[in-house]
């Protein structure tokens, strides 16, 4: 094509240094030119035969000139010549597909065309459906209207008819009514008549019941005075033996305060002797005993003190054997007093320890182990019984 050869007569115009070659595919592109327009050959065929044109050209230059440096240029202007080629052909290609995709555009538009005619002529075709459809409605409402003013013609004749005969019922009604008026003043003075004779009756039956509850109340009244008697008399017995059991209860409570007090009179005795029987043991230190020995003579508590500070050592380990001697005897007199233990006391201070120390191993809480040996112990004793 022109572009083709316009692009690489460009190309190998501007190349430096290659005068020779660019004259020799001058002319080749020039003699190919016209046989690429005419019969539309492809630019790889072009390429062939100027490829060949060069190296016919280049092999006669080479004969006539060896020189190294010219083959090397050859070379690179072959290589130069290569790309431009290739470059022109993929341009070819683009320009091939833009037209493709131009025919692909119109043919697209085309059916779309079509497209829009087809929906054109289908819209007109539901608009002609719908006036006649329209039309039909138009026609059904006419007939309704033609019916209905007939119906109403025929409802408005009724309507006078049937006035008509409401008028007759009701000239009929107010006859009915007088008659029945008539009646109702006749059945009306009778009613009268009969509830003045009801009310005679009434009031002769209300005396005769007022003069009959007279008499009951009167009955009822002694009834109750007699049953007031009664319940007094009840009351009063009631009220006798109450007052007994009262006399007796304040009787058995002074005499049980009585023997409280007794009580405690004698267990304060009691510890009145113990205390005395105690005592009668003597002094039970080296200092009281001194300090009784020396009572009334005039000493004070201060200066007993200083006295019994100043005293020797024998006459002081005298006082301290005399007080021995009175602590065994209070120890003898307390042991006398004392009552004899339990056989649960001493069964449960033979037992308790071992209990105490098994409880221990159980739990580490004292106060629970103190209650688990207790009722150990309690169990033991009992199975023991």
């Amino acid at each position: 094509s022109k572009a083709t050869v316009s692009v690489l007569y460009c190309f190998l115009h501007h190349t430096t240094k290659m005068n020779s070659l660019r004259v020799a595919t001058r002319t080749t592109l020039r003699a190919f030119a016209p046989l690429a327009r005419v019969t539309g050959l492809d630019l790889m065929q072009v390429r062939t035969k100027v490829t060949a044109a060069k190296k016919g050209k280049a092999a006669k230059k080479a004969v006539k000139v060896a020189a190294p440096k010219k083959a090397v240029k050859k070379v690179a202007a072959k290589k130069t010549v290569k790309k431009a080629v290739k470059k022109v052909a993929v341009k070819a290609k683009a320009a091939k597909k833009a037209v493709a995709k131009k025919a692909a555009v119109a043919t697209k538009k085309a059916a779309v065309a079509k497209k829009r005619v087809a929906v054109a002529k289908k819209v007109a075709a539901k608009k002609d459906k719908i006036a006649a459809k329209k039309a039909a409605v138009a026609a059904k409402k006419a007939k309704a209207a033609a019916i209905r003013q007939r119906a109403a013609e025929r409802a408005r004749a009724k309507k006078a008819a049937a006035a008509k005969k409401r008028a007759a019922l009701k000239a009929k009604a107010a006859k009915a009514k007088e008659a029945a008026a008539k009646k109702k003043a006749v059945a009306a003075k009778r009613k009268e008549a009969a509830k003045v004779k009801a009310l005679k009756v009434k009031k002769i039956a209300a005396k005769k019941r007022a003069a009959a509850a007279k008499k009951n109340a009167a009955l009822k009244a002694k009834a109750a005075k007699a049953r007031l008697a009664k319940k007094n008399a009840a009351l009063k017995l009631k009220l006798k033996a109450a007052k007994a059991k009262l006399a007796k209860k304040m009787a058995a409570a002074k005499a049980k305060v009585q023997a409280a007090k007794a009580k405690v009179a004698a267990k304060k005795a009691d510890v009145k002797v113990k205390k005395d029987k105690i005592k009668s043991s003597g002094p039970v230190t080296a200092q009281t005993l001194f300090m009784q020995q020396n009572k009334g003579k005039g000493m004070g508590l201060k200066q007993m003190h200083e006295k019994f500070n100043a005293l020797g050592a024998a006459e002081k380990k005298a006082l301290v054997d005399q007080a021995k001697k009175n602590l065994a005897k209070r120890n003898e007199i307390k042991q006398s007093m004392k009552k004899p233990a339990s056989k649960y006391a001493l069964f449960v201070k033979k037992n308790f320890p071992a209990a105490y120390q098994s409880a221990l191993k159980q739990t580490k809480d004292r106060k629970e182990a103190f209650r688990l040996a207790t009722k150990a112990v309690s169990a033991q004793y009992k199975q023991s019984q």
